[in-house]
């Protein structure tokens, strides 16, 4: 008999839980074999996988704990799938900068002072915090002559792309209310080229006070899966679903003829498999946008489980196979405070400190990815100084919300001069007040200095970092 033969029936045999019974098969599989086999058949490795992953789950009278085992083995997927494209986003390429993205400002918008650009996370939340939206650089012209004809400006644009090697995809979509106050023309496009997304927008309000904007010709610059991405998710989703169809078998076994174990770690198990399933396919649906490409709600699902979710899943699986056996716990327990740890949710408390002004500009790795700006302006400014300053700040494109504070105790103060910590003494009391703004993407922060810094009473602009 081969010794090939034995290790290769060994290797498969694998697929059973170990036990006596992995050599009475090889026993009988030799016998029955061939003299001069030196491999399985095909039909033979089949029924190993399968009926050795089946034994691995106990309980053999049982069809509810394949029911279980499986979407335990989807839910596990997923959850690795999740962690592998969390990395692989986290070492996705910068969006274009530099002579690449000067270059792709000419080419919308040619002959013109574009605003914007610069990098961006891979994913952020979106402008009510209600979503989670790709992290995009914004670009956009100041309205002018050849920017108000919105359609006409789009359509150019498009020509200009598709004649730049970019896909667009669909015509330019046009939609005008103008039974307002303030009536309102957009046209809208989107095009894609190898790993980027962008989204044209052209907005033109009508019947606007000389004061504020009349809109904007802008476009969004996100980036989208690259193939070695999808590898990557796969990987993860196998590796996953594997681990996960073991540690399940591994919990069936040890609770069988355990009734109250039994019935603890499969509610668990239940719940977390539902709600991880539950979490993934509405997270893809709630935040996919129509001009972004279709594979989109894979990764905004699989992001979706990469948060609070995934935290209360994995302490899910911890109290299961605390159910099952209080020890096997331990191991779940410590890879959950690292997710944590990792998470953010632990933080040193910051020092306090002693403000004598606006906080100096920070290094610019700082807040590479930050989309928060504070404008502070004197506390003897005058009610038309603050006016003209939120003016300045509310034509800025890029700046989706701002709120103004002037009162030392609030969070907000600790935030902005000292990093979180507590103001000491009265310092607080003499310091300016600022808008705290929140900005699109990091880009916008040099727009906003050049639209802010010169109005009176105006002290600082300064890139801040979120609260």
């Amino acid at each position: 008999m081969s010794d090939r033969l034995a290790r290769r029936y060994a290797f498969w045999l694998r697929c059973y839980p170990s036990g006596p019974r992995r050599a009475e098969m090889l026993a009988t599989l030799l016998e029955c074999a061939a003299p001069e086999r030196t491999r399985p058949t095909g039909r033979e490795i089949l029924n190993l996988i399968g009926y050795g992953l089946r034994a691995r789950l106990g309980r053999p009278a049982s069809t509810g704990v394949v029911v279980l085992a499986v979407l335990v083995t989807l839910a596990s997927g997923l959850l690795g799938a999740a962690a592998a494209a969390r990395i692989g986003w986290a070492n996705a390429p910068s969006l274009p900068s530099g002579a690449e993205s000067a270059a792709l400002g000419e080419t919308v918008f040619p002959g013109q002072r574009v605003w914007g650009g610069g990098d961006a996370e891979p994913f952020v939340p979106s402008g009510d915090g209600e979503q989670t939206i790709y992290g995009y650089a914004d670009y956009w012209v100041k309205h002018n002559d050849t920017t108000r004809d919105v359609l006409v400006c789009a359509r150019g644009a498009r020509d200009r792309l598709a004649a730049a090697g970019w896909d667009v995809h669909g015509d330019v979509v046009f939609e005008e209310e103008v039974a307002s106050e303030t009536p309102i023309g957009t046209a809208t496009f989107w095009a894609s080229r190898d790993d980027l997304v962008l989204s044209y927008t052209g907005v033109l309000w009508g019947n606007r006070a000389p004061w504020d904007s009349d809109g904007a010709a802008s476009f969004e610059l996100s980036r989208s899966a690259p193939p070695w991405m999808i590898t990557l998710a796969v990987a993860g989703g196998v590796l996953g679903g594997f681990a996960g169809w073991l540690l399940f078998g591994w919990a069936s076994r040890r609770s069988e003829g355990h009734p109250l174990r039994t019935s603890v770690a499969g509610a668990l198990g239940w719940a977390a498999a539902v709600w991880t399933l539950l979490v993934a396919s509405m997270g893809g649906l709630w935040n996919l946008r129509p001009d972004r490409p279709s594979d989109e709600l894979v990764w905004l699902g699989l992001r979706s489980l990469t948060g609070g979710s995934g935290t209360v899943i994995l302490a899910m699986a911890v109290a299961a196979f605390a159910a099952v056996r209080l020890r096997a716990a331990l191991p779940a327990a410590v890879l959950l405070a690292g997710v944590v740890v990792v998470s953010g949710w632990q933080s040193a408390a910051a020092a306090a400190c002693t403000p004598s002004g606006p906080p100096g500009d920070p290094a610019p790795a700082d807040v590479a990815h930050s989309r928060v700006a504070r404008v502070f302006i004197a506390q003897d400014s005058t009610d038309e100084q603050r006016n003209h300053a939120e003016a300045a700040i509310a034509r800025v494109w890029g700046a989706t919300s701002f709120s103004f504070h002037y009162d030392p105790t609030d969070e907000e103060y600790r935030h902005a001069y000292c990093d979180g910590g507590e103001l000491t003494g009265d310092s607080g009391m003499k310091v300016p007040y600022f808008w705290e703004i929140g900005m699109t993407s990091p880009g916008v922060f040099p727009a906003l200095v050049d639209e802010v810094s010169p109005m009176p009473g105006v002290v600082a602009v300064v890139h801040g970092r979120a609260a």
